[in-house]
């Protein structure tokens, strides 16, 4: 296939994925808005706000797949544009059979010593605890992610293949699905037990018919079949997953450790303060991740049949998109934050001026982040990424628990800025420009630090 026709073909791959993607994004956003009022009219702020920090803990432990299931989306795109059926058969189960056997190893592991972890302690509950089984809300959700695992394998395969539109759409099922269940589960009184099982239904359930229909139907020819176990393969996913894996135990601590802080340090009242502020700016980094995450395989596979110039042009573009939309966003959040706040919530929870205002620069600095990760992700210039990751994690710790004793729920998200200001806005400043003048001239993966 000439370059033009990959092109060509690259290119209706994304609007294809942009297309029910955007119908995804509409809908998560929609469910997301819808839950937050339901949520904290039936359990209370404390409710809520315990919520999202078992949630958050929960979702920094998304680095124990070992990076699998980054490894798969890069080492399918890669495949695919050596036009390698075989080994694509052969990534796939074997990612597929690593996945449900750390699966299987960590949700036992979790189970045997859940018990043991002072969880009152660790989400400032003090003498609340006893309105709140606390033991069983976090295993029902730290089950439900290892349940939820191998099922995922389904996204990173549609992904490696450019066929996100695929994932969007049962993504936006399982969104669905979360807000019935969520309704139902408040209708029928069933407390936080029962609305912690609805939230962790939904998305399995939908994954599950994803991984059905895609593997059995959609591309049968690719699915996991344990004879097609490779040890070349297996040892390929955990090479290249190795670095994934230190770049999300990073990225967790950096992104779910402000609502883990704040519980401690504040109570769950300030958790749903913060959390629901950042969900209304954080919606428009949402929107953007439609447009970003169909470009990781589509700059990997243009990479694998030797298309740069296509890459350095695309991502040029991406940049200049992250600032028309981030900037005009965030300032009219920033201004109009309150009052959609409390015709969204209520005024249980109205945020402060520079609450709103520390969330707007983070909106910008999101955006702006992502378009630059799939960049960064295709080319697996994971030296760098782990780098900045690991820095920021250790300041944004020190800087939120600094700024929020001087400042209250407000230091968390400026400790955030404050990390990711020093440790990827300005490394990437000074890199990316060096990045951009060697991918023509195919020096681009030789790129470190």
């Amino acid at each position: 296939m000439s370059d033009a026709l990959r092109s060509k073909s690259r290119k209706n791959k994304i609007m294809k994925t942009l297309s029910v993607g955007a119908y995804s994004k509409v809908v998560g956003v929609v469910v997301s808005f819808a839950i937050v009022p339901l949520a904290v009219g039936y359990l209370g702020t404390d409710g809520y706000g315990l919520w999202v920090a078992v949630s958050s803990l929960v979702a920094m432990l998304s680095f124990v797949d070992g990076g699998a299931g980054n490894a798969l989306v890069n080492m399918v795109s890669h495949a695919t544009g050596k036009n390698s059926e075989q080994s694509i058969k052969n990534i796939v189960s074997s990612g597929f059979f690593v996945l449900l056997m750390i699966a299987g190893v960590g949700g036992i592991l979790f189970y045997g010593l859940s018990s043991y972890v002072p969880w009152a302690w660790v989400f400032g509950l003090g003498n609340d605890v006893e309105k709140f089984d606390l033991q069983t809300v976090v295993l029902i959700v730290g089950l439900a992610f290892f349940l939820g695992m191998p099922c995922a394998v389904v996204g990173n395969v549609e992904r490696g293949f450019q066929e996100g539109n695929i994932e969007a759409f049962w993504n936006a099922k399982g969104r669905l699905l979360t807000l019935a269940f969520v309704f139902t589960a408040i209708q029928m009184d069933l407390g936080l037990i029962g609305v912690a099982i609805a939230f962790v239904s939904g998305p399995l359930v939908a994954a599950i018919a994803n991984s059905c229909y895609y593997f059995l139907i959609k591309r049968s020819n690719v699915s996991p079949s344990f004879s097609h176990v490779k040890a070349d393969e297996v040892k390929g996913i955990l090479g290249v997953g190795g670095l994934f894996f230190v770049l999300q135990i990073t990225s967790a601590i950096q992104m779910q450790g402000d609502n883990i802080i704040i519980a401690n340090m504040l109570g769950p009242s300030a958790v749903s303060q913060y959390a629901i502020c950042m969900q209304l700016f954080m919606a428009i980094p949402m929107f953007m991740a439609l447009l970003w995450t169909p470009l990781w395989p589509a700059y990997r596979e243009a990479l694998a049949s030797g298309d740069a110039a296509w890459v350095r042009r695309v991502f040029v573009k991406s940049l200049k998109l992250a600032l028309v939309v981030g900037v005009p966003s965030a300032v009219m959040l920033v201004v109009f934050g309150k009052e959609i706040i409390q015709l969204w919530v209520g005024d249980e929870v109205i945020p402060s001026t520079l609450l709103l205002l520390g969330c707007g620069i983070w909106l910008l600095l999101t955006i702006l982040g992502g378009a630059i990760a799939m960049l960064l992700n295709a080319l697996q210039l994971m030296s760098l990424q782990i780098w900045i990751a690991a820095s920021a994690g250790i300041i944004n710790i020190l800087a939120t628990i600094f700024l929020i004793g001087q400042m209250g729920v407000e230091g968390a998200v400026f400790g955030s800025i404050i990390s990711y200001i020093i440790c990827a806005v300005i490394p990437c400043g000074i890199l990316i420009p060096r990045l951009l003048r060697n991918m023509t001239s195919g020096l681009a993966n030789k790129v470190t630090i």
